[in-house]
């Protein structure tokens, strides 16, 4: 079953798609649409626009397109149903009654929700019996408080097949339902055992304080004395749970006091911090910083404070969440932990004062970088090799400086370069300025022959035949999109006696769109194709594609049932050549197979 039709009918006229962007990104007028820089993407020139026509959107640099459902579901990384309910919510609409989908989807997630909570208490009492008793006790070691232990909710899962999948079952929990929540596995031999075995738990909480998933860290050997591999496990994506949607301890440090948020790598990083008092640490779950992370991160604050660990990954990985947080147009700090690895060593040596003090004192991302540059090679220690070390140091500050989009930025960071390192400004902007073409040459020549592949169709992940025959897709995405855009040509050109049907489609993708297109027409579902109806059955990416198809087509004059019928015939020339060729092939391989065969015959006699 479906949502019913009147209901996201009745949605999306309530949340006008302009409205609704614009409380999230700025639009200005543009003709008879509205653009903005992409809120998915970094740009500094516009290319997201809005389609007051077809009340849609689309981002003409990195392909993000649909309608106010789709927007809010990528805006907020939400699921499908969780953004109906919210733009229900904002337009005061009662949620519908007699939606089967909509049902069973509520029920599953609570079901998961019950089973996970369910499966924390159990790991949580675990934890204070026997079996739990090394854990809590490494717990303590690790400097962990009895508070901190409740307050986090943290548990025991014992190294044993059974225990936990015996316990759900005997409260009513499926097999199947602890799978799906990835808490069992199916062996070989289909036995349903506990993934989660020998490790101290972290229940991930959501804002909602629903138990979405766990984090487990092994603790303990196997019966052969080898430590229990991975270290870290972490729970997979689930009808629950999105690992790149959700940040640990998001709904403590929420409701902090304070006005930035200190992002770290581990649970135990988090907690120690949060023990210390600093409750706005948040930690990425198990993955590094993404962009969906960094867009939840910019709606409750504009400054973060990056505290990961001190070794050459922990550099790596801050780099990576620096970029992608200024993406989002957040002010990036990074933390200099002299003395410790991480934040949780460093508390645990040195106190949570000189913690607080070393916090207060973190400097922009930037300024820590070149600070890390001079230190790394020892500038203020005088030796032989002391003109070759300045020399690759300066250097190194112009790589990081040319990479800085703003020329006052620039000038200032190389201003206080040119002082510490005792050397010319202008001939250090020079030479920031030579790595600047060279960088900008080099992403020029990517994009270049990025865009080339791409109009060639190679690495298409949405559409992955169409580097196959390139015409046949383009073809294929016009009769698409006009068909959309004008429904009514349907009865033209479709149908039992018309010239098109999915049978001259080459690519499985655009078959695909227009076979649910035309179950949909046929069942008068409208009069006007809104995605809304269809974007059920495809992901976000691929209504990206569906969106671009329709936004192409402008100008009805130009797409007449003539010159419709001239593109299907067209498109079935293509499918004709592409037919002959791959019976080429095939009589070519039986050839080649008999040739062989006849070859072999001939030896054995």
């Amino acid at each position: 079953m479906r949502i019913p039709d009147e209901f996201l009918q009745e949605i999306k006229f309530r949340n006008d798609i302009e409205d609704v962007i614009s409380r999230y990104v700025p639009l200005k007028s543009s003709g008879s649409n509205l653009v903005a820089c992409c809120p998915f993407h970094s740009e500094k020139t516009p290319s997201f626009t809005v389609f007051r026509a077809t009340k849609t959107f689309y981002c003409f640099g990195c392909g993000a397109g649909g309608d106010v459902i789709t927007f809010i579901i990528k805006i907020e990384n939400l699921d499908y149903i969780t953004a109906i309910t919210k733009l229900a919510d904002f337009a005061k609409i009662p949620l519908p009654e007699d939606d089967g989908a909509y049902r069973e989807k509520i029920i599953q997630q609570k079901k998961l929700y019950d089973l996970n909570r369910e499966a924390a208490l159990y790991f949580h009492k675990n934890l204070y019996s026997n079996a739990g008793k090394d854990a809590l006790n490494y717990l303590y070691e690790r400097n962990i408080t009895n508070p901190a232990v409740k307050h986090f909710g943290l548990g025991y899962a014992s190294n044993s097949w059974y225990d936990l999948t015996k316990h759900l079952s005997e409260k009513g929990f499926s097999k199947e339902e602890q799978r799906l929540a990835f808490l069992c596995r199916i062996t070989e031999k289909g036995d349903y055992i506990d993934l989660f075995r020998g490790r101290i738990m972290f229940p991930i909480i959501d804002l909602q304080s629903n138990v979405i998933g766990f984090g487990g860290r092994a603790t303990g050997k196997n019966a052969d004395g080898s430590e229990i591999m991975p270290k870290y496990l972490n729970t997979s994506d689930t009808p629950a749970f999105k690992k790149s949607r959700n940040l640990y301890a998001l709904n403590f440090a929420k409701s902090s006091k304070r006005d930035y948020l200190i992002l770290c790598e581990g649970y135990m990083d988090v907690i120690a911090m949060h023990q210390a008092g600093l409750t706005n640490s948040v930690a990425s779950l198990g993955t590094s910083v993404t962009g969906e992370h960094a867009r939840i991160i910019a709606k409750y604050t504009q400054t973060v404070v990056l505290a990961y660990d001190s070794d050459d990954a922990g550099k790596r990985a801050m780099e990576k969440a620096a970029s992608l947080l200024k993406e989002v147009g957040i002010e990036v700090k990074a933390l200099t932990l002299d003395g410790a690895k991480d934040p949780d060593e460093f508390i645990k040596r040195f106190g949570k004062e000189r913690f607080e003090n070393t916090l207060k004192e973190s400097k922009g991302y930037v300024n820590s970088k070149l600070d890390y540059i001079h230190q790394e090679y020892n500038i203020n220690n005088n030796g032989e090799d002391e003109s070759e070390r300045k020399i690759k140091a300066i250097n190194k500050v112009c790589e990081v400086l040319s990479g800085i989009n703003s020329p006052l930025e620039q000038e200032v960071y190389a201003a206080e370069a040119a002082k510490k390192y005792n050397i010319s400004f202008e001939n250090l902007m020079r030479q920031i300025a030579a790595m600047t073409k060279k960088r900008q040459k080099k992403e020029k020549s990517e994009f270049i022959n990025g865009e080339i592949r791409k109009s060639e169709g190679f690495n298409d992940r949405i559409n992955p035949d169409a580097i196959k025959n390139l015409k046949a897709v383009k073809l294929e995405e016009h009769i698409i999109g006009t068909l959309m855009m004008y429904p009514e040509l349907y009865n033209e050109v479709g149908g039992e006696k018309g010239p098109l049907c999915e049978d001259i489609f080459i690519t499985e993708f655009n078959r695909k769109i227009y076979k649910i297109f035309e179950r949909e027409i046929k069942e008068k579902r409208f009069e006007n194709f809104d995605v809304a109806f269809v974007m059920k059955e495809f992901s976000l990416d691929e209504t990206g594609r569906i969106t671009k198809m329709m936004v192409t087509v402008t100008d009805k004059a130009k797409y007449s049932k003539e010159t419709l019928e001239k593109i299907i015939n067209a498109l079935r020339e293509e499918k004709v050549k592409q037919n002959i060729k791959s019976d080429d092939i095939k009589t070519d391989r039986f050839d080649n197979i008999r040739y062989r065969a006849d070859k072999m015959q001939k030896s054995n006699k």
